[in-house]
């Protein structure tokens, strides 16, 4: 009787998987400390009442901040600057998180802002937000939206 080709099961020894956990416990993925970063940031941007040392505590000393009018700030002093412009220029923010994407180093969310400016206006300012991830903390971050949205209306 003949084999038909092909048949054979092989049994070859496959090497073992390399094991991620180290000698003491399971290491922790980098993906689920990213995932609970963000719940953060969305957390406290959601809350009016978040301290000045809560935001910063999220950052690396040395990052970067860019806005969407090109304007970069740096470090702890250029965020607290950034806050104080954004202090000036409105007298409250909802912000409304649409959507939060989790990468290997990165962090994108989607908002949904409605801002209360000064001049007494109620403008929605829909924004994307990119955060750089560094040792667990924001290195740079980049927002993206319509800084036309914000700027005053034009005199007659």
């Amino acid at each position: 009787m003949a084999k038909k080709k092909g048949s054979k099961k092989r049994s070859a020894k496959r090497p073992a998987k390399k094991s991620s956990r180290k000698k003491g416990g399971a290491k922790k993925p980098a993906g689920a400390s990213l995932d609970a970063l963000a719940r953060k940031i969305v957390r406290l941007t959601q809350n009016p009442d978040f301290g000045e040392a809560e935001i910063l505590a999220l950052y690396n000393a040395d990052c970067t901040s860019q806005e969407g009018t090109g304007n970069v700030d740096r470090g702890y002093a250029g965020l607290q600057e950034k806050g104080k412009r954004w202090a000036q220029m409105q007298t409250g923010t909802t912000w409304k998180a649409v959507s939060v994407w989790v990468g290997r180093d990165s962090i994108c969310i989607e908002w949904d802002a409605t801002v209360n400016t000064r001049d007494g206006r109620t403008v929605k300012l829909p924004e994307i937000a990119v955060h750089k991830i560094k040792n667990g903390k924001i290195q740079d971050e980049r927002f993206y939206y319509n800084p036309m949205a914000l700027a005053p209306p034009p005199t007659a």
